[in-house]
């Protein structure tokens, strides 16, 4: 696991809070609190991405 950039363990982290966050919304019919998961899974999905991609290049150039 030290193997893994910290942004993209991050990402991975809000990607899991944030589909609690939608499944605990939908289950209990707020549509707030899955809107709010479903931004945060956005976002830990495009901090995951953009970190995997820059350790990519930053590997290649070295």
């Amino acid at each position: 696991m030290s193997n893994i950039p910290r942004y993209a363990r991050i990402g991975m982290l809000l990607l899991v809070m944030g589909a609690i966050l939608v499944g605990i919304g939908t289950y209990l019919s707020k549509g707030s609190l899955s809107l709010y998961g479903f931004l945060m899974v956005i976002c830990g999905f495009i901090l995951y991405f953009a970190s995997s991609i820059a350790a990519r290049r930053k590997k290649m150039q070295s």
